[in-house]
């Protein structure tokens, strides 16, 4: 994803604030990076250490919180691209700054041996011990790529053909539920934001933290509440908000000084034909039909620069997308990101289908729904690496990370 600004710096070289407020350019590809990033945006090559601005500088990070939407996702003219709703100017994530002495690193050396941890069964500080749990989450030294598949879903990422790190996460896993409602399957996909250290520590903690947020919430259900009964006693609304919650507070637990590590997140909690969607961020959802592509559709609305420019009419969707600032994020998973609760919205299913979760290492080479739908295999795994390589053919400029559903519409008999 992009980081507000850097596009800005690119135009304007020139401009100073105090004195030096440039950042590096990279020697790779030439694209000006804003003060204090480490790596290239566009590229993923280190740079060379510039300072940031000091924290009143810091445009976006206090940003007010954009309203929940829920209404329909793709307009005719977006080809697939996912303008929001909304009433509010466009804020941009900024991503600048720098940590001293590498307290980022550390902190993001902390967050690995606590995945690490996990996936050796202890359950971390105080999460679900055993290793069926942890094996939903990306190993701490196979970030590059890694795939993990349950019972009628799987997950995949990989770094791609440009960058040098893969910051992206993906979290997956089967969990049964209470008396006869069968099973929740819980996926999440978190993409660290590039331009701000130990975020690809952000994005493992967040996914680790929902997986450990939905086993908690499935271990203690309501099943006394006859309005639970079909999803085993669990507010699967409810639920999404707890793990949107949870792996919030796990990304801000990495802050360590002005910096505050920082990603996108995406979730969907599947039960039989129920589906509920949770999003902070330019991460999507979509609803995938194979038997008719072009029912297929996005479920989220970017929190992006581009999105919002559109919703406010500023510009129509063709300008805003061909915008350098149109992947600028305006809410984002830190620390220091905007207030508000996670968009959160439900879907009954009315036909077999796919959710596919995923971060914008896909969509960006294939951002139209029925072109999605066409890659769907038989199997979810097949999907999955159908995905990715359909990425990877395309450019793969980004990292790829993305999580498939099978999606049932169970006969129930009719009163």
């Amino acid at each position: 994803m992009t980081a507000a600004g850097a596009t800005d710096r690119a135009a304007d070289p020139g401009s100073d604030v105090d004195g030096d407020d440039r950042g590096a350019l990279c020697g790779a590809c030439g694209e000006a990076g804003e003060p204090g990033d480490r790596f290239c945006e566009a590229c993923g090559a280190p740079l060379a250490e510039t300072a940031g601005p000091p924290p009143e500088r810091r445009p976006g990070t206090r940003a007010r919180p954009v309203t929940a939407r829920v209404g329909p996702a793709v307009p005719e003219d977006t080809d697939g691209r996912s303008p929001t709703a909304g009433d509010e100017t466009p804020h941009a994530a900024c991503g600048e700054g720098t940590i001293a002495d590498g307290a980022a690193d550390e902190a993001a050396e902390r967050a690995a041996d606590e995945a690490a941890g996990r996936a050796a069964g202890d359950g971390g500080d105080g999460g679900p011990a055993g290793d069926d749990l942890a094996a939903g989450t990306v190993p701490a030294d196979a970030r590059e790529h890694a795939e993990h598949a349950v019972p009628g879903a799987a997950a995949i990422t990989d770094l791609g053909r440009v960058r040098a790190a893969n910051e992206d996460a993906y979290g997956l896993a089967r969990l049964p539920l209470a008396g006869d409602a069968g099973e929740l399957v819980v996926g999440v996909v978190c993409d660290g934001v590039a331009s701000v250290p130990g975020s690809e520590a952000a994005s493992l903690a967040a996914c680790t933290a929902v997986l450990d947020a939905a086993h908690d919430a499935l271990a203690h259900p309501d099943v006394d509440d006859p309005d639970l009964t079909a999803t085993g006693g669990v507010d699967l609304t409810e639920l999404a908000h707890v793990c949107a919650d949870a792996a919030t507070d796990a990304v801000a637990a990495l802050a360590v000084g002005r910096d505050a590590p920082a990603c996108t997140y995406v979730s969907a909690l599947v039960v039989d034909e129920i589906l509920v969607i949770s999003w902070i961020g330019d991460s999507r959802a979509y609803w995938l039909v194979p038997d008719d592509p072009e029912e297929s559709v996005v479920l989220t609305t970017d929190d992006s620069w581009a999105a919002e420019a559109v919703a406010i009419g500023l510009l129509d969707a063709e300008a805003a997308y061909a915008d350098p600032r149109a992947h600028a994020i305006t809410r984002w998973v830190a620390a220091d990101g905007p207030p508000g609760p996670a968009h959160v919205v439900a879907h009954a299913a009315d036909r077999p289908g796919k959710v596919l979760i995923c971060s914008d290492g896909l969509w960006n080479h294939v951002p139209v729904p029925a072109d999605l739908a066409r890659l769907v295999a038989d199997r979810p795994a097949d999907t999955a690496t159908a995905m990715l390589h359909a990425a990877l053919d395309d450019g793969g400029t980004d990292n790829t990370t993305l999580v498939v559903v099978d999606v049932a519409v169970p006969e129930r008999d009719t009163p």
